[in-house]
Order: C-alpha cells, then sequence, then structure tokens
C-alpha cells in the first residue's frame, strides 16, 4: 500500500512509500486514475484510488496551537518575546537571532506589488519597506490594504490633473 498526499483537492496527489516519494496520482477526464511512477517512468491506470492508496491525513495546527504575543498571533507553535519596541516583537526561539513583529502588517512592496499582508514579518523587512501595523486579525490588515490602495489611487489622480 502506498500512502497518497492530496496537493490538488481531488485532482492531484503526491505518492508516498515508507522509504519516501515514489510517484504521483492525479484524477483524468475519463474517471480513471493515472500513477506516474518515478523509477521506472511508468504510469498505470486505476479505476479507484483505494485499491492500492491510503490517503494520509494532513496534520492540520489549530489556533490553539499557536502562540499570541500582547494578544497579537504570530503564526509559529513557540516564541520568545523581545522587550524595547514599540510593538510586540519576538524570535522563534530563545537561540534565535531573527527578530519579528507580532500580528498581522501591510507593507508597501516596490515595484509591481505595492501593498500586501504579512503575519508576523521579520522586522528587517518592516525596516526596509513603507508598513503598518500591527493589526489583530488578516481581515484588518486586507481593509487597511485597501484603504491604502484607495489612498493611492488618490493621490494618482490629483497628481494626472
Amino acid at each position: 500500500m502506498y500512502k497518497i498526499q492530496e496537493v490538488i483537492k481531488d485532482k492531484f496527489w503526491i505518492v508516498n512509500s515508507v522509504y519516501g516519494k515514489v510517484g504521483t496520482l492525479r484524477f483524468r477526464e475519463d474517471n480513471k486514475y493515472e500513477f506516474f511512477q518515478h523509477d521506472s517512468n511508468e504510469s498505470i491506470l486505476y479505476d479507484s484510488i483505494d485499491e492500492i492508496f491510503v490517503l494520509e491525513q494532513n496534520q492540520v495546527q489549530t489556533n490553539k496551537d499557536l502562540v499570541m504575543i500582547d494578544g497579537l498571533p504570530t503564526g509559529y507553535t513557540s516564541a520568545e518575546k523581545v522587550t524595547g519596541y514599540d510593538f510586540p516583537v519576538f524570535k522563534k526561539s530563545k537561540n534565535s537571532t531573527t527578530l519579528h513583529a507580532a500580528g498581522y502588517w501591510v507593507i508597501k512592496f516596490t515595484g509591481s506589488s505595492g501593498w500586501q499582508w504579512a503575519l508576523a514579518p521579520k522586522l528587517q523587512t518592516l525596516d526596509k519597506y513603507y508598513s503598518k501595523g500591527p493589526h489583530s486579525t488578516e481581515w484588518d490588515a486586507i481593509l487597511q490594504i485597501k484603504k491604502e490602495r484607495r489612498i493611492d489611487d488618490e493621490k494618482l489622480d490629483t497628481n494626472s490633473t
């Protein structure tokens, strides 16, 4: 029996054995499953994935497992608070040297990317780009992005007239 890990819902899976990845599985338009074996470069068709494959259940992290710093999410299961900043800052472990800002942030990247949101970005990123935050939820960050884009659009309109 092979274990399969779903990559695209009901369409594409990675196939693993006890020794690691052995191939891929895809659902075809003719309602068959095609198993491509990496070692032999051969494809085998199956009518059902239950014939030889067992679906691995992804272990999804719950928000309960994630650490909060001053009421803001970190996105990590462990975090060490760092003091001396105007907003909550942490590192992933005691030995880590990389500092992150807790919460959701909106960051204005240069180039075509423009405004994007990030959960617990590195402090180095916040120092490099214009940013606003922290926000307690992704939704709040998205609303802030919409507001910033609207302001940017208004600036463009007034400059073009």
